[in-house]
This record gives structure tokens, C-alpha cells and sequence, in this order.
């Protein structure tokens, strides 16, 4: 299930009835579930945040990074190229002070395809 955008009023007649509750109860019925932003609806910056939103409302925390991370590759198809740590898999990786859900979180470095742009 791919679901959003979330952050602003429903902005198609789809999205009427969804709120940050959404993920969670999708992800607990046994779902695969993928936050989006249908970028550029809502920019793709901002995917983190509509995650931690989905967690503050009930989304096991752990099912909301599944929900940015492998299961929308999963849900496209290059999962066996992105979305988790594996060896022999894309090395795009965010390393942080603390929970990636939350708004405070700093980040401590960013490696992409394996080489160390910040931190």
C-alpha cells in the first residue's frame, strides 16, 4: 500500500479520508505499507517527517522506517539493489545521534554509493 501525501489538506478526492493514522493501522493489519510525498505534491524532503507524524500517531516505529526505506523498493521493484544494508546493494546510508524519527535528530554523516559526502 503506498500511502499519501499526508502533509496538507486532501488534496485529491482519494486522500479525503486518510490521516497520519493510516500507515500504522495498514502496517498492523499485515501490510506492506510505503509512506510517499508524491513528490512534488509534497516535496520529498520531507518524507522523514510525514513518517515520524505516522509514528506520533500509533505506526510502530521500525515499520515506519520499513515505509521509507525497503518497502517502496520493494513495491517498485529494486530491492535488490536499495532499501536495506546487504552486502552487494547501493551503499546510500545516513548515520545519526538518535532516532530518525525524531525532529532533533542530528545528522553525523551521509555516505552515497559508498563514499563519505558529509560528516
Amino acid at each position: 500500500m503506498a500511502v499519501g501525501p499526508t502533509l496538507t489538506n486532501a488534496s485529491k478526492i482519494e486522500l479525503v479520508n486518510k490521516t497520519f493514522d493510516t500507515p500504522g493501522i495498514l502496517a498492523r493489519a499485515g501490510l506492506q505499507v510505503s509512506i510517499i510525498t508524491d513528490a512534488p505534491v509534497i516535496p520529498q524532503q520531507y518524507l522523514p517527517l510525514c513518517a515520524g507524524l505516522a509514528v506520533k500517531a500509533g505506526m510502530d516505529p521500525f515499520d515506519a522506517l520499513k515505509a521509507i526505506t525497503i518497502s517502496p523498493a520493494k513495491h517498485i521493484g529494486i530491492a535488490d539493489r536499495v532499501g536495506s544494508l546487504e552486502v552487494g546493494k547501493d551503499a546510500d546510508i545516513v548515520v545519526s545521534d538518535g532516532d530518525p524519527m525524531v525532529s532533533d535528530t542530528r545528522i553525523l554523516a551521509v555516505y552515497l554509493d559508498g563514499e563519505k559526502v558529509v560528516g
